[in-house]
């Protein structure tokens, strides 16, 4: 067995190279086709439904005790099991995103158009800049285990509802930061980045690994924001928040699948410019958290409706995906919700020993798949 695992592991990195030599010179951006381990499958609509909001969830985070936190239009709310509901934490005074405890307890929130809140028993404290940029657009928030802070500000040009916008203005302005709740230091780590959506630490604690939902990536760099290194090179969507899936990889999520009708738009200035300009955004060429199924949406080729059924191979306005990737970033799994489906628009994604659970923003749903256990 021994033997056979090396001769495995060999196998996988001569693979990777042949791979590397292959694209050297090929288009990274072409959008890769969803074969092997990201077969499309309905792993998503058959997890299990724990709950659902009157506006869209957006992500989740467990603190020391194991207690659910969820951030909901303007609010973080946490579970109650007891009552069977959910409680208010804060109430803040804008769309409320990432989530991440520190160790002592206090929570931090990524808030659009205001920056990030630190919420403590004592109160709520500010950090709104940071080397001189407002932070109006941060996207997610993680801590490592000596309390600094790690954020990531999706763009400096555009806040996050208007995500779509920033997309279509093909916009590179996002940042890597830091902080320091000790000193109340926020520096850059990282420039112009295309749409930094997630920031997770690696087990040993030395690095991050962040997203770029334009640039369809996942990197790595040092706490420094050095030596970086890409882990992904290119997704068959928009990658957004990530978390560690113990020693062995990460989950990632994607909020949106990639087609080659939204490609050749961004493609294409004239073309764009004028729909942005004429056009109302709910009708773009463009992803979406959720398909309507309005007659006005862009149809999409395979996309129109057969015997009233759209099919689940049709080219999706609206996906949900969920990926396990290893440290290599290789693809070990992935849970889909196809065209059709009802847990579209994934922002956030949590490994627990009871399950997997998983945000769908465009569904306004959280739900959970049970994993199978060592004992079986």
């Amino acid at each position: 067995m021994g033997r056979q695992a090396e001769g495995c592991v060999a196998m996988s990195e001569f693979i990777r190279s042949i791979r590397a030599i292959l694209n050297r010179n090929k288009d990274q951006h072409s959008i890769p086709v969803m074969d092997g381990n990201l077969s499309p499958n309905d792993a998503l609509d058959r997890c299990g439904e724990l709950s659902a909001f009157d506006a869209p969830p957006d992500d989740i985070a467990f603190d020391a005790a194991g207690v659910l936190h969820i951030s909901v239009g303007n609010q973080v709310l946490r579970w109650m099991p007891d009552a069977d509901t959910w409680e208010e934490v804060a109430a803040l005074p804008g769309p409320v995103g990432g989530l991440a405890f520190h160790p002592d307890g206090s929570l931090f929130a990524c808030v659009s158009g205001e920056g990030l809140a630190h919420i403590t028993e004592q109160g709520t404290n500010w950090v709104r800049a940071a080397g001189g940029k407002p932070l109006g657009c941060l996207t997610s928030v993680t801590v490592a285990q000596n309390g600094t802070v790690y954020l990531t500000q999706g763009s400096c040009q555009t806040q996050t509802e208007d995500w779509v916008v920033d997309l279509m203005q093909k916009n590179s302005s996002g940042l890597l930061i830091s902080y320091d709740p000790g000193t109340g230091d926020a520096q850059i780590l990282l420039r112009n980045l295309a749409y930094p959506s997630g920031v997770a630490m690696t087990p040993d604690q030395q690095n991050l690994v962040y997203s770029e939902s334009w640039a369809h990536t996942l990197t790595q760099c040092d706490r420094s924001g050095s030596a970086l290194k890409k882990v992904v090179r290119n997704f068959p969507g928009y990658p957004s928040r990530l978390a560690p899936d113990g020693p062995g990889g990460y989950w990632v999520c994607l909020f949106g699948a990639r087609t080659h009708l939204v490609e050749l738009v961004l493609d294409d200035t004239a073309f764009r410019t004028s729909m942005m300009a004429e056009i109302d955004p709910a009708y773009w060429i463009c992803p979406s958290l959720r398909a309507t199924g309005s007659y006005m949406e862009p149809l999409q080729g395979g996309g129109i409706k057969k015997l009233g059924v759209v099919k689940a191979w049709a080219p999706p306005r609206s996906y949900g995906l969920v990926l396990r990737i290893n440290h290599e970033g290789d693809i070990m799994e992935s849970l889909h919700s196809r065209v059709g489906g009802t847990c579209h628009g994934v922002t956030s994604v949590q490994p627990q020993a009871d399950g997997l659970y998983v945000v769908s923003k465009g569904h306004q749903r959280l739900v959970r798949q049970q994993r199978e256990t060592a004992d079986g």
